[in-house]
């Protein structure tokens, strides 16, 4: 979604600036470069206001309840992330594993490859790859419902270098699967974060009454000039 904001965005600010310099403020052809802009903001807050809360919902997914007594709950998830390794070696370091706490606290941190592009002209563009870091902090709560089941809450902080800023869902999203998979199947207690557009903030609106204010200034200074 973000990606669509960012194309949509480029695309509005393109088309707003070139209609504001050819027919609304000319001969001042750089006064709609502004209005432009503050439209193209407006066009693509929705989409990365959808993909920041589908992220968090990603990292954060709702608590689910399994048919599995806590003790045996936690020891299945710590048995999981104690013997999953990545990139031929890389493991979790678990830091806490109190079952009496009902929290696991680990983190994954490793290396990969990036393609970098370099070049200052089209003529001697070349590419090469650029080690970077990645660090993925995890930590799982659990919660006795007194029914022979559990309620497990996962909850993860990656930071990366380099571009990808994607570059751990691969693991979030396999480790979650894992746990479900050696758990059986679980029931969400919970609701994710609404991803239903909401009304803009204020700072949003302040930036339109910019954009108002800017654009009638060029059209008065056209008149008048």
């Amino acid at each position: 979604m973000a990606a669509v904001g960012i194309g949509l965005g480029i695309f509005i600010f393109l088309l707003v600036s070139a209609y504001t310099s050819e027919y609304i403020t000319k001969p001042d052809n750089t006064a709609g470069c502004l209005p432009g802009l503050i439209a193209a903001v407006w066009a693509a807050w929705p989409f990365f206001h959808h993909a920041g809360v589908s992220r968090y919902n990603f990292l954060h997914p709702v608590p689910r309840e399994y048919k599995t007594p806590i003790k045996q709950a936690f020891a299945q998830i710590r048995d999981i992330i104690s013997d999953v390794s990545y990139n031929f070696g890389d493991k979790w370091h678990v830091s806490t594993a109190d079952v009496n706490q009902r929290r696991i606290l680990a983190s994954l941190r490793f290396t990969d490859e990036e393609t970098k592009i370099e070049g200052t002209n089209l003529q001697n563009i070349h590419t090469r790859k650029e080690r970077v870091q990645r660090l993925l902090e995890m930590e799982v709560q659990f919660k006795d419902t007194g029914n022979d089941s559990t309620i497990v809450q996962f909850d993860f902080h990656p930071r990366v270098e380099g571009a990808q800023w994607y570059a751990c869902d691969h693991i979030v999203s396999g480790l979650v699967s894992r746990v479900e998979g050696a758990l059986g199947p679980g029931t969400d207690r919970g609701q994710p974060a609404d991803t239903k557009i909401p009304a803009p903030p204020w700072w949003l609106v302040g930036l339109g009454a910019l954009g108002v204010l800017s654009l009638g200034s060029s059209i008065m200074t056209a008149v008048f000039k």
